[in-house]
Order: C-alpha cells, then structure tokens, then sequence
C-alpha cells in the first residue's frame, strides 16, 4: 500500500490485570469493527486505545471493570517503523508513558533498560511522550501563544467520537479548551504547519528568553551602579587618566624623599620589607594564572570536543531517516566482485534473506523494530549533551572571567613591584610612609576605575547584544509571518476537500434530513468548534450524530487523497447509534465508511464501534468476538496471578 506520513496504526491492544489478560486482540489496516450489545465494553475498548496512544481520561471516563485492570499495551506502526507504547492506568493522575521499539512479543520479554519512560508533560529537562511520538510520526511540535504546545491529547481529540461528547462539537469534550488550540490543532492536521515554521518559531522563543534575560541583566546593572550616564567610557578614561597621572607625581615625590634620605643616612636603614611582599605576591599570582589559563584552555576543548559529538550525533540521526529511504528504494545490492579482493562473487543457495556476499543472515522486520528505539536513543542523546553544554559554557564564562580577574591583579601588582624596585623605600621616615599610604588609595581607586571599566564595557556589549536580538526578533517574526501567509492557500485546499468530502457522504445518507439531501456548503470552524450545512444550525438528534461522523470521515478521506495534510489516517468513532439512531441509517453509515476505505490505496484505519453491524460486512473486518452483557470485552474469568 502507499503511505502518506503521518500515518498512525493500531497494530494490538493488550490490556492486563498484573500478569492476567483482560484482553488481547490484533487490528488491521483499513476498517476494524468492534462490535456487541450495549454496555458490554465497546466503549471500554476505544477508551484503552485513546488512553494508550496519549489520551488524557478523568476518573468519569473510566469504566468499574477498566479500573480494575493496571496497563495498557497498544503495539503500533508510526510511519511503518513499529513501537509498543504502554501506560499505567490511573484515573486519578496524568500517567508516563513507556516506549519500545519493536513488536510486542520483543517487549513481553524486553529488559526493563531496552524500555524509554517519557513523561506527560514536558519539562526543562524532559522529553514528553508527545514530543517523542510527534518525532516518529515526522509532526512538527507546535507551540500555540497563551497555552502549552499541542499533545498527542490535543491532537486525538480531533480522530475520537466518544459517547460521552457532545454530538455537535467537532473535539472531543474537554473543561479546558481554548479557542486558539482547537484552530491551531485543525490547522496542524490539515497540513498549514511546516517544519520551517516550527524551527522559526523555536529560534523566536530562544531569542526572546535571551532578550529578557539581557534586558533583566541590565536592569540589575543599573540598578547598583544609579543609571547608565555614570559610567560612560570617555568619562571612566579621563577619571584613569587623572589617577595615573596624581600616582606619578607621588611617585616622583617618593624618588625624591628617598635620594634625599640616602644623601644623609646609612643604608642600613633601607628597608626592602615591601618589596619582598609585592615579589612574593607577583609570584603567587603568577602560578594562579597559569593554573587558571590552563584550567579555560581545558574548558575550551570540552565545549569544542562536545560540540562535535553533539554534531556526530545529528548527523547520524539524518543518516539513519536516509538509510531507510534508501533502503525502501534499493532494497537490495549486489555486487559481482569481492570489494576487498576483486574475486568474483560466487552465488550460492537461497540467499533472500541473508547477505549474498558474506552470507550474514538478515532480518529486515527486525533492523525495522530497531529503528524507532534508536531514533528515540539519539534524541535523548543530543537533547542531554545540549543541556551539559550550556552548563559547559556557563563554566566557561566564569573561567574567563576568573582568568581576567587575575591577570588584572597581577598586572597591578607587576606594575607596583617595579615602581618599588627602581625606587626603594623606606620606613624611617613618617612623610615617606605617608606617601606610600596615598599611592595605595591611588591603587585601589584605579582598580575601582577598571572595574568600572569592565562594567561599562559589559553594558555596551549587553546594549548591542540587546540591539542585535531585537533585530534578529523583527527579522524572526517577518519570516514567522510570511510562511503563515503563505499557508493560507495550504489552510483554503484542504478545507476545500474537507467540505467536498462531507457533502458526499451527507449526500449518501438515507433521506431523513431536508438539509443534507443536496447540500452546497459546509462550513465548519475548528475554533468555534461548530459546523453548519448551507447556514443551518439545527437538527435532529440523530442527524447531528450524521453530521458529526460524516465530518471527521470526510476529514480521513481527504487526508487519503491528499499527501498535504498531516491528519495520521486514523479514526475512532463510537457514535454510529448514539440519539435514536436507526438501524439502517447505522448501516447505510457502515457501509460508507466500508467503501471509502476499499476505494483507496493509501494505508489509514478506521476502528468503528456498534451494536448494529451492517449484515454485508466482511467477516475480516471485525475484530474479537460480540460481546455481550455476559461475556464482555474483558475477561476476569481466569484467575488472576
């Protein structure tokens, strides 16, 4: 079959009570029918599907029966590659998810360590289950402005007709539910997000965090030192230049003192006391910058040497999406000489299922099993490394800075120890110690000017810096606003088909309803979530029932039809006799769906709950048994381990 991606399939549904079986039962491509009397667990099912593929259920969701079961196993195929996804049932929290790469009897007997845990929801530090499906599944992870990002939830609103939800809402019922993120999940289904949006809109949310954290920085600044007028460099350079010009004089003067105190004393009474003390000092702050100079030098080839596994790590994640294309294209090479020894390459047995040079046995269901936990693997691999590198480079900065602060000091104390030594001083007299006293308060406020210094050289380049990310913010979001312009023919297509579509299978449904028997339009509105036929807003019970069903089948086919959209080309729908409806419109409905989905070659699901299966439908298509009141869908009978 083809494929369009995403493609999302529901390959088994276990569902356990410790080491019972409550039930266990395979799905196909193209139509599933579960089927059995009212009450007997349809819903239950469905529910399991929902909860286990990200699905967000309160405690009034849960059945008595499905609460006494702990986890879901669903084995699926996201784009072809498969995964077991498995989730603990609780009615009270949000629950983690665990993910596998490969088929469930793989994960039945997997380690614990082959398993990945994701969370709910995402974090600074963590990966949710969301993001990491919406990357098996090639689906862009969509930030909506005043809430969180679109789910895995989100979106399976959207491909999930419950019983509970009310018939005239497109999305499945939710307390909170904004307008902007029921449009912007229509919208993301519908195909109008493209990666270069998303990647746009990242860089946008990086650039504006360090635009906030640089204007904070400033503010703080600012703050300490009474404005930024106090410390312009051309006044900083003139007050350094005065204190290095007064330090000179009282140098001068000292020289003086001194080779008059020589002409008419002993050089007994020299003393070289100070500069002793300033050598030793020079000394120790000598080993201390070499020490830290080596120190950033290591920090430089950490950052450098982890910056380039970080990119190893990219590279070999785009390898390995090429080499299954590749390998989907050129399933097979063959060579007619040994690459090593140009020998001739001898073909031997059936080797269809092993290397034809060197014989290895392959198993290309299992290279496929392995794709989806080594995606997840470098994922997790480059998201760690680039959190460490920010730590890295925070450690970095503080290195420099240290190297800096010392090599000030040190400069300071280099320049002193040889003033002295050309100079040497003395104790003996009172006026001459007084001079040394002023020459260090002259020191120390020439430290204070270079700090200053430093000070205003950051809040220059923090003020640029701030400048450049405005900029970079303007050009960011020009860019933002031009791809959304530019998806809204994308936007006016697929409604387009999702209209058309609607209005074939309200065309096909039995003559109950005076509106639907020759439609022009149909309008719908994924923020409202509201849909209307030729502006009428009113119908029956059952039609609304019709009207809801046809919408988000209609949405499937046109998915099917079109490679644009980014719908999965999967749907539940648990509605088929909800509100009075008849059997034969039930089956008129079945049927439609049946034959939509024989009519295509692209690969989709459909999983449909009823009571009143159509009496035409192939046997294949159903899944289990008919439950019944006695027997349900899920079996406590045998005993539990």
């Amino acid at each position: 079959m083809i494929r369009f991606e995403p493609c999302l399939i529901v390959r088994r549904l276990v569902v356990k009570r410790g080491a019972h079986i409550a039930y266990d039962e395979r799905y196909h491509s193209g139509v599933n029918i579960v089927r059995g009397d009212n009450s007997s667990g349809k819903s239950t099912i469905l529910n399991f599907i929902f909860f286990g593929l990200g699905g967000d259920l309160s405690k009034l969701d849960w059945s008595e029966h499905a609460l006494l079961c702990d986890h879901v196993w669903i084995e699926v195929e996201l784009n072809g590659n498969p995964a077991v996804l498995r989730r603990k049932i609780d009615a009270s929290a949000q629950s983690d998810m665990e993910i596998f790469g490969g088929r469930y009897e793989a994960a039945e007997i997997a380690p614990i360590e082959t398993w990945l845990r994701y969370s709910y929801a995402r974090s600074q530090n963590k990966e949710s289950f969301s993001q990491a499906i919406f990357r098996l599944l090639g689906m862009p992870d969509v930030a909506v402005e005043g809430t969180s990002s679109i789910t895995m939830h989100q979106v399976l609103r959207l491909l999930y007709a419950d019983q509970l939800s009310p018939t005239d809402s497109l999305f499945r019922f939710e307390g909170y539910d904004p307008e902007n993120l029921r449009e912007a999940v229509g919208n993301l289904l519908c195909g109008a997000f493209d990666s270069a949006i998303y990647e746009s809109q990242q860089k946008l949310r990086a650039k504006e965090k360090e635009f906030q954290e640089v204007s904070a920085e400033l503010r703080s600044i600012f703050r300490v030192v009474g404005g930024e007028e106090s410390l312009g460099l051309q006044w900083i350079t003139q007050k350094r230049a005065g204190l290095i010009a007064d330090k000179d004089r009282l140098l001068n003067l000292i020289a003086a003192k001194e080779e008059e105190f020589f002409s008419s004393s002993t050089l007994q009474r020299l003393s070289l006391t100070q500069q002793k003390e300033l050598y030793n000092a020079v000394q120790r702050l000598q080993q201390e910058l070499i020490e830290a100079q080596e120190a950033q030098s290591g920090l430089e080839f950490e950052v450098s040497d982890s910056q380039s596994f970080i990119e190893s790590l990219r590279r070999k994640s785009e390898a390995l999406r090429d080499a299954r294309l590749a390998a989907k294209i050129v399933p097979d090479v063959h060579f007619a000489t040994c690459p090593a020894c140009y020998a001739e390459v001898l073909e031997a047995g059936d080797h269809s299922f092993a290397c034809h040079l060197c014989k290895t046995p392959i198993d290309p269901e299992r290279a496929s099993e392995q794709i989806t936990g080594i995606i997840n693997n470098l994922s997790i691999q480059i998201k760690q490394s680039e959190r460490l590198q920010v730590i890295r480079g925070d450690r970095l900065k503080a290195q420099v800075a240290k190297v800096e602060d010392i090599k000030s000091r040190w400069t300071a104390k280099s320049r002193e120890l040889s003033a002295i030594a050309a100079r040497p001083t003395s104790k003996a007299r009172e006026e001459i110690r007084d001079l040394h006293r002023q020459i260090g308060y002259l020191d120390r406020s020439i430290e204070d000017v270079d700090a200053q210094f430093k000070l205003a050289n950051k809040i220059g380049d923090l003020s640029e810096r701030k400048a450049n990310l405005d900029v970079d913010i303007q050009e960011l979001e020009g860019r933002i606003a031009g791809l959304k312009r530019s998806q809204t023919d994308r936007i006016r297509v697929a409604r387009s088909e999702i209209e058309r579509e609607t209005i074939k299978l309200l065309k096909g449904d039995l003559k109950r309803q005076d509106s639907f028997v020759d439609p022009n339009r149909v309008e719908f509105s994924f923020g409202k979530n509201t849909i209307t036929v030729d502006d009428h807003t009113y119908f029956s019970a059952s039609s609304r029932v019709v009207l809801k069903t046809a919408f988000l089948v209609g949405f499937l086919a046109a998915a099917l039809r079109d490679k644009g959209f980014r719908h999965p080309r999967f749907l539940m729908i648990d509605i088929t006799e909800d509100k009075g409806m008849e059997q034969a419109r039930s089956h008129n409905f079945q049927k439609q769906v049946i034959e939509i989905s024989n009519s295509t070659d692209v690969e989709h699901q459909v999983i449909l709950a009823t009571a009143m299966p159509w009496s035409e439908i192939p046997t294949d298509l159903f899944v289990g048994k008919f439950s019944t009141l006695e027997s349900g869908t899920l079996n406590f009978n045998r005993p539990i381990a």
